[in-house]
């Protein structure tokens, strides 16, 4: 005995064309926004930098460039040693080293008044050295 077909109707199609698009409209929707997704999770940041110096290294320069500013001493760049202290090439070829863990300020102060004096007496140093207890003057 045959079993009868079913009748398919036109409201049948229509149920089985939406079910298809609306299967087909979701993997379309996955396959565009997963490689998207990916993209944005992975690649899209901006890499991240490490320093090697220390932050507060740079806020340092930044302190020691207006303080030389504000006391008038004209330089020519600053950089960091080997043994993290700033050295300041100063006009005429001469330079300063400063201890970053002294007194910053007061060691500007005094390279001011080793300046003046020397500018007074009318010579010219070709280092002026604070790490130590007292400044170290080379001619």
């Amino acid at each position: 005995m045959k079993l009868p077909k079913a009748v398919v109707t036109k409201k049948d199609k229509k149920i089985k064309n939406r079910k298809k698009f609306a299967v087909i409209f979701v993997f379309a929707v996955l396959f565009i926004s997963l490689p998207l997704l990916i993209f944005l999770a992975f690649f899209d940041k901006e890499p991240i930098y490490i320093s090697p110096l220390a932050k507060n290294q740079t806020s340092q320069v930044k302190e020691i460039e207006s303080l030389l500013k504000n006391k008038k001493i004209t330089y020519h760049d600053i950089s960091t040693s080997k043994d993290l202290s700033f050295v300041i090439r100063l006009e005429g070829e001469s330079t300063a080293i400063i201890d970053p863990s002294k007194d910053i300020e007061q060691q500007l102060s005094s390279l001011q008044l080793i300046i003046t004096q020397l500018t007074i007496e009318g010579k010219t140093f070709k280092a002026v050295d604070f790490r130590f207890e007292k400044p170290i003057i080379k001619f």
